[in-house]
């Protein structure tokens, strides 16, 4: 039976203390990751504006214990801290202990989950030069993240919230990007199935910029492909994009372009004769 939380229901085992909510503004959302342990609130306020809050240390229904959920968004701050700034990542404002756990705050992102099926079709009925350019936000995000020393991990459908009215796309979860140099410690690592490369899979496997670069192939398919498909009837964006897309996604590491650096400009090339 989900629990009142400031007005909302959710999927708690019992209520937490969440009176210091009310200082950052009144809630307007209110939900849970219960494989993070976390429990998000969407608060606005005269003062702040819109807010994400990430608070771990409620007992979430189904979800890792608080301790560890404490842990893991604690772990995960860095990334967001050294990536801080680019205009395709939710931005950071703060964090700190609260009400016995931990919270972090961002800037609310205005806009859907593009794990929504709505989201994505009104994602596929987009132009082909908006789809475009919210393609090239993601691949300079990556760029960005690499020059700082961090590869993607953990990508998914979720991981990107795109306002359709204004036409951007912005990056809401790196909380499992690794720093350089990294390497498979979990098997199958976590992430959407279409975004993740062979090297995800195995074990000590090497996480480089190639497996960046997979990534973004996958994610132009997401873009361009009917339903991520990769079959070329599929692709909408013209045979140059098509045709780095699957260099980019081919299954052996030594087939895909040396560097994300080639692959940006490759994709950045053919995208210009493409519109």
């Amino acid at each position: 039976m989900p629990l009142d939380v400031l007005g909302f229901p959710a999927a708690l085992d019992a209520a937490p203390e969440l009176d210091f909510i009310r200082n950052y503004g009144a809630p307007f959302a209110v939900w849970t990751r219960p494989d993070r342990g976390l429990l998000c609130l969407g608060v606005e306020g005269p003062r702040y504006g819109r807010l994400l809050i990430r608070f771990a240390g409620a007992a979430v229904t189904g979800g890792i214990p608080p301790q560890a959920a404490v842990s893991h968004l604690r772990g995960a701050l860095p990334a967001y801290e050294a990536l801080y700034g680019h205009p395709a990542l939710i931005r950071l404002q703060g964090h700190g202990p609260a009400a016995g756990g931990y919270m972090a705050i961002f800037r609310w992102a205005e806009g859907c989950s593009l794990d929504q099926e709505e989201a994505r079709a009104q994602l596929r009925r987009q132009p082909l030069l908006t789809r475009l350019r919210m393609m090239d936000s993601v691949v300079d995000f990556h760029l960005h993240a690499l020059a700082r020393g961090y590869v993607s991990v953990g990508f998914s459908d979720a991981s990107l919230i795109a306002d359709l009215g204004l036409g951007t796309v912005t990056i809401g979860d790196i909380d499992f990007y690794r720093p350089l140099p990294a390497v498979n410690d979990m098997g199958r690592m976590v992430g959407s199935v279409r975004f993740l490369s062979p090297e995800e899979y195995q074990l000590g496997a090497a996480l480089d910029e190639r497996t960046v670069q997979y990534t973004l192939g996958a994610l132009a398919f997401f873009f361009f492909g009917e339903y991520g498909s990769r079959e070329r009837p599929a692709w909408t964006a013209g045979e140059a994009l098509y045709q780095v897309a699957a260099r980019a996604c081919q299954e052996q590491r030594d087939r895909r372009y040396p560097t994300l650096s080639a692959f940006a400009a490759a994709w950045r090339e053919a995208a210009g004769r493409t519109v």
